[in-house]
């Protein structure tokens, strides 16, 4: 009996393990999108403002450290998840100009729902990608965080061309993000993707309710992260 618990402790130490691995390389593979699209708006800016460039470069040196410090937790507080992409917002607005409108609605009670790191990121980036960029008038995005059915529910809507099949191919960042959503809740949270009728795409987080941060060290780790931007 000693002997069979001893070999049950030993592959479930194994699995967490592997879970841990595979968390952080999907992490790894996330954030280095957010980087070179935020480097390629300044390198846009440069030329046209050098002074706006230096303050989106000092706003980049905020996201960059905020990013590394995501990287000792695996949940972060939705309210400084909602910082990064109204940063990440500004930084592009000053790129597509009047093309690029958004806005950012976080419920107070809502605030301290643990999301991963970047992941509101990563939706939000998409949209730039796929609604603003293409279009010559530009688009819209709305961020909301509501909560239904006992899920907290995290949507990012445009009104863009919408998105197809051909944007989701294998490794892209929807992908990565919903791998991460398994490994982190299981089958608690999902991501779904709709093209409204009315033109335009709806992506949304479905987490639960209770994913709040709980413990001493994720409270701890939220307070340094907010502290350094």
């Amino acid at each position: 009996t000693a002997d069979l618990r001893a070999r049950d402790e030993a592959a479930e130490k194994l699995r967490q393990v592997a879970t841990e691995a595979r968390l952080t390389s999907l992490e790894s593979r996330v954030q280095p999108h957010f980087l070179f699209n935020t480097l390629n708006s300044i390198l846009a800016l440069i030329r046209e403002d050098p002074a706006a460039a230096e303050g989106m470069v000092e706003r980049l040196a905020a996201l960059l450290r905020f990013s590394l410090d995501a990287n000792q937790s695996r949940l972060v507080p939705l309210s400084l998840e909602a910082k990064i992409v109204r940063d990440y917002l500004e930084i592009e607005q000053a790129r597509f100009g009047a093309r690029l409108r958004f806005a950012i609605e976080i419920p107070a009670r809502l605030s301290e729902l643990g999301v991963p790191p970047m992941s509101l990121q990563t939706l939000v980036e998409n949209s730039v990608k796929y609604a603003v960029s293409p279009q010559r008038e530009g688009a819209r995005i709305e961020v909301r965080a509501t909560e239904r059915d006992g899920h907290a529910v995290v949507e990012v809507i445009d009104d863009g061309p919408g998105l197809t099949a051909a944007h989701l191919k294998a490794g892209h960042g929807l992908e990565l993000l919903q791998n991460r959503l398994e490994v982190l809740f299981g089958a608690e949270a999902s991501l779904t993707i709709e093209t409204r009728e009315s033109g335009g795409t709806r992506v949304a987080l479905h987490l639960p309710s209770g994913a709040r941060l709980a413990s001493a060290d994720e409270k701890r780790d939220a307070m340094r992260v907010g502290a350094a931007l």
